[in-house]
């Protein structure tokens, strides 16, 4: 049976044979594979089954059902019921992880870790990219390489930064709205579901998040490291210092009024 090439991710080659999907990997992957397989224990709906690796060193994992959220986004994105329905698998996902041990050795794509107190899996690819629908509803998380522990505040921030979204002006506009979204609703809402962080702590954190990744590409890219190589070449580190820029000044005038 010859693989289906899947289409929409950036990073890696993803084929499909049956309910099989093929990713390229890396050292990463046993981690990775560890926390899927702890989601499936706790019963968490929304995460692939870990299939291990084949004789190529392609992580395998199973196949699901749905559309990613690609731009321009399907109606459900523009309602304050998919920002919902994403905060409630994010808080559901999290609480599954709090209790999940992982050792020091622990290699993660963003290096070697453990997972200490108050930390959870964060999943660290949260935009609608990586989510899957049918019809209305959201089925699905994929994409999980960059996986690692952290803060469920980091994830929030990062699901705020893509779905509300709070990237400057072309971001929405090329997402499909039809008039400029009501930031600070939208954000609420997302707050409000996951209940755990204001909307004030999740703006503030969204730029530290985008701090870090600036520092994280010109780092990671100056060891030759991919994708980060990619991210720099691409204008990531400028794109992103803009983003940084037009959400502080959204502070002043939103925010934090």
């Amino acid at each position: 049976m010859n693989e289906e090439v899947l289409t929409g991710g950036a990073i890696n080659a993803v084929t499909r044979q049956g309910d099989v999907v093929f990713r390229t990997s890396g050292p990463w992957a046993p981690a990775v594979h560890a926390v899927l397989d702890h989601l499936k224990r706790r019963g968490f709906p929304y995460s692939p089954t870990a299939l291990g690796v084949d004789e190529g060193g392609r992580e395998m994992i199973s196949y699901l059902p749905g559309e990613s959220m690609m731009r321009p986004w399907k109606p459900i994105m523009f309602t304050d019921d998919a920002l919902v329905q994403a905060a409630s698998v994010l808080r559901e996902f999290h609480a599954a992880t709090r209790d999940l041990i992982m050792p020091p050795e622990t290699e993660w794509r963003s290096g070697r870790a453990a997972k200490i107190v108050d930390q959870v899996i964060r999943h660290g690819d949260l935009g609608p990219w990586n989510t899957l629908w049918q019809g209305d509803r959201l089925t699905g998380l994929i994409d999980w390489d960059f996986a690692e522990p952290g803060l469920p505040l980091t994830d929030l921030a990062q699901m705020a930064l893509y779905f509300v979204p709070l990237r400057g002006e072309i971001h929405w506009m090329e997402a499909g709205f039809e008039r400029r979204p009501d930031f600070r609703h939208r954000l609420n809402v997302l707050c409000e579901r996951y209940r755990s962080y204001s909307a004030e702590e999740v703006a503030q954190e969204i730029v530290h998040l985008q701090q870090t990744s600036i520092d994280e590409i010109a780092d990671r890219a100056a060891q030759g490291l991919y994708p980060w190589t990619m991210f720099r070449d691409k204008g990531e580190i400028e794109r992103t210092r803009g983003e940084v820029n037009w959400l502080k000044s959204m502070f002043s005038a939103q925010f934090l009024a």
